[in-house]
């Protein structure tokens, strides 16, 4: 018995990754950071700003798993490593970035990037700035 790849993955994924990784490719494809098939999102995970915060853990595991990696090799301008780091578009899956940059002014998101930057400032020394506060519609 032959079984695809894309098969696998559908039977093993949640549905919430799938709507994830479609919402995400949408994203990278159009450019546009905005969060598509809404209805999909709202039954999925109870409404945008859920999603939004599973776009953010999403990001936060891959944003610490390089941050941790980085810190082994010591760079000599630490600052503009994790500045990089933390603006990089590709952490967390193309359009994971630039979703949540866009939806930066949602409140719970605003506070668990807060958290984030406040923990890096704590454990590097580094203040990583707000993104821009340009909302996607």
């Amino acid at each position: 018995m032959y079984v695809t790849v894309a098969a696998l993955e559908t039977d093993v994924m949640s549905p919430k990754f799938l709507l994830v990784r479609e919402v995400l490719a949408e994203v990278a494809r159009t450019g546009r950071p905005e969060i598509t098939r809404r209805d999909d999102v709202v039954a999925a995970f109870g409404g945008a700003e859920a999603f939004l915060l599973a776009l953010h853990h999403r990001w936060r595991t891959a944003f610490f798993a390089r941050l941790d990696a980085l810190l082994e090799d010591s760079p000599a301008d630490l600052d503009a490593r994790v500045a990089q780091l933390w603006a990089d578009p590709s952490t967390g899956g193309r359009g994971v970035r630039a979703l949540l940059d866009a939806h930066a002014d949602v409140p719970a998101l605003a506070a668990a990037q807060a958290a984030e930057r406040e923990l890096v400032r704590r454990t590097t020394g580094v203040t990583v700035p707000s993104a821009p506060r340009s909302r996607a519609a």
